[in-house]
């Protein structure tokens, strides 16, 4: 039918002809036919038989090829045109993936579809659609599914932020992203000013870039987010808001010292200005001491905690959450209800289940295991090969490492290299407030298997020793 050997509005065998001339059971031919009737290739008349609908024939061109050149050699999406309106893409952060199949992937920061608790999840859910319950389906309750939000009103007050009524609310958001959305376009207009770390987490910085909002880059090291700048920088009052990622920040994996938790604090309540916490990966720990969040070390009710399963259970659920003053909570509702009046009940009745089961937990017993191995691998790896002239910053948990390069060696000619090598990472560039470029790298290592690490750990540095003696193999030609 795809291919047109079969016209539209052709009459097909009866069930009883065709079962007769295939050799085939009566039951076998009554199926296929319903099976392409539920998608649209047959319809069956009454009294009259079953037809070829007029499903158009397979399409000889489409735009999979268009849509794999954004995603290719480009570094960044082109202009849009689609007249009499243009688009500008242009500021976008997409790191282009390597042509090879059997790359070995230290570009990806995001958690191993082979942890993914499937077996569970399949479980949980046969249970509820064996009963199901009609709020699973409902819009629901503006807040979030509400027995999910008050369990995580219980897993902040143990993390030491006050609940009590008219303290700190919980709304449940469809992720980390949508979260701070809500958040921004409450509190800032376009073309406002937001403080981030320098490197930031390249969806922070698409998001900033998309909504018109103005970056005020702050630099990190290896006790996080360095506050004196902040200082100086919020003693100008332009800044209207800061974001931070205090925990395994996103992407050299620090986690901010105790002191620079309590000064950066003091700031906000001296310049009355709202910090967004990221607080992305805190489960993820695979050494050091937690810290406490920033919204537990608040009086002020100046941090708005954003949560996010994403990365410690599954990143298609979209599931968030915002922790933030009482006062505020009204406002984002109706900010919610005015964007998508709702997300997915049944997913939220569903994570619900799946915590109540005490599934949760024992996921992230398990998948910290395993990422504690890769960890301990990739660290292992580095100090074993890493030439002279680099560094690299250890983190106490998350999925990353950043690497210092020699200063003549830039990452995204290297990267070039590395493709070549059969190895990939994510340059600094894309990092970066303007995408420059400079002599740094992250690693991540989630999604690599420790045999992965061990083998690609060793042809990088051997790369970067070869590149770093002879600099003009980074010269378009050379390699």
């Amino acid at each position: 039918m795809e291919d047109g050997l079969l016209e539209a509005g052709s009459k097909l065998p009866s069930v009883r002809s065709l079962s007769r001339q295939l050799g085939v059971s009566l039951a076998t031919v009554q199926t296929a036919y319903e099976e392409l009737e539920a998608i649209n290739f047959i319809e069956s008349r009454h009294g009259s038989g079953t037809f070829v609908t007029g499903m158009p024939r397979r399409a000889t061109g489409t735009n999979l090829g268009t849509r794999a050149e954004m995603f290719g050699e480009l570094d960044q999406l082109p202009e849009m045109r689609w007249e009499p309106y243009q688009f500008r893409t242009d500021f976008f952060l997409v790191p282009p993936p390597p042509k090879r199949e059997s790359m070995i992937r230290f570009s990806i920061g995001n958690p191993d579809p082979a942890l993914f608790p499937f077996n569970r999840i399949k479980q949980v859910t046969s249970n509820m659609l064996w009963s199901p319950k009609e709020h699973f389906f409902d819009l629901g309750h503006p807040q979030g599914f509400l027995p999910l939000v008050e369990h995580l009103e219980k897993e902040m007050a143990l993390a030491g932020v006050p609940m009590a009524e008219n303290e700190n609310d919980i709304i449940l958001t469809g992720g980390f992203q949508r979260g701070m959305s809500l958040i921004l376009r409450l509190l800032l207009n376009p073309g406002q000013k937001v403080a981030v770390e320098s490197p930031c987490y390249t969806g922070i910085l698409n998001f900033l870039l998309a909504e018109r909002i103005e970056i005020e880059p702050i630099p990190v090291d290896e006790n996080g987010m360095d506050t004196d700048y902040l200082a100086t920088v919020l003693n100008r009052g332009e800044v209207k808001a800061v974001i931070t990622i205090p925990t395994f920040h996103n992407p050299t994996g620090v986690t901010m010292s105790l002191e620079r938790r309590e000064h950066l604090i003091k700031l906000a309540a001296r310049h009355r200005v709202p910090i967004i916490e990221d607080d992305w990966g805190r489960q993820l720990r695979y050494g050091g001491e937690s810290p406490p969040l920033l919204k537990a070390m608040d009086p002020g009710g100046y941090v708005i905690h954003i949560g996010t399963y994403s990365k410690s259970l599954l990143p298609g659920l979209r599931i968030g959450w915002i922790t933030c003053p009482a006062g505020l909570s009204v406002p984002l509702v109706c900010a919610k209800l005015g964007s998508d009046n709702a997300d997915s009940y049944f997913l939220q009745a569903l994570l619900h289940e799946f915590i109540s089961k005490g599934y949760y937990n024992k996921h992230i017993r398990k998948t910290t295991r395993e990422y504690r191995k890769r960890w301990h691998a990739m660290i292992a790896s580095l100090d074993a090969n890493l030439p002279e002239g680099c560094s690299y910053l250890k983190p106490d948990g998350g999925f990353s490492i950043w690497l210092n390069l020699p200063q003549n060696i830039m990452s995204v000619p290297l990267l070039k290299l590395a493709h070549e090598a059969g190895v990939d990472f994510l340059p600094a560039s894309y990092c970066t407030p303007g995408k420059k470029d400079s002599n740094a790298l992250r690693l991540s290592f989630s999604r690599c298997p420790v045999e992965e690490i061990q083998q690609g750990i060793p042809i990088l540095c051997d790369l970067i020793k070869r590149v770093s003696g002879d600099p003009s193999l980074l010269e378009p030609g050379r390699s």
